[in-house]
């Protein structure tokens, strides 16, 4: 996505919202990790310690984000900004938020905040075939385009790790 103008609003869903988690709190982000990409198979970070989560957080400039609904967690997103290129490292929702409507405005809340972390020129993401088999298309429903795709394995470990 290369402009805030490029997100593409969804009706907005009462009781939704971002908290932000700040201070970083590495069992926050084992939690979601393993809760959210347990059907899907992350596997590069399900291992981790909250002491791991903790060094990682510390070490790169990760802005974590838990989305609530009627004050009740429902998801969550990591984002890192790279000199003005916000990659959203993880997005997901709970399992039991699964299936009633709430990727779409979820994922615009996580967007629209992913423009305001320091200077930016563009938010992307990578998916592959171990996210929800909708994921591409809510993706691209919100905005993103898809600038290239790979055959790759995925990856062992997180960059930055």
């Amino acid at each position: 996505m290369n402009s805030p103008d490029d997100l593409v609003p969804v009706a907005p869903r009462a009781g939704l919202c971002l908290r932000i988690i700040d201070p970083p709190d590495g069992a926050v982000n084992q939690r979601f990790y393993r809760e959210v990409g347990k059907e899907w198979n992350w596997n590069a970070c399900a291992a981790w310690s909250t002491r791991h989560w903790n060094d990682f957080l510390k070490s790169n400039p990760i802005t974590t984000v838990v989305v609530v609904l009627d004050e009740n967690e429902i998801g969550y997103g990591e984002l890192i900004n790279r000199d003005g290129d916000v990659e959203i490292l993880s997005f997901g929702l709970l399992p039991s938020s699964i299936g009633k409507g709430l990727g779409g405005p979820s994922l615009e809340l996580v967007v629209r905040y992913s423009w305001t972390i320091g200077a930016v020129d563009h938010v992307w993401l990578h998916t592959c075939e171990q996210d929800h088999p909708r994921a591409l298309a809510n993706y691209q429903r919100c905005g993103f385009e898809v600038y290239d795709t790979k055959n790759d394995p995925v990856p062992e470990t997180r960059p930055g790790t």
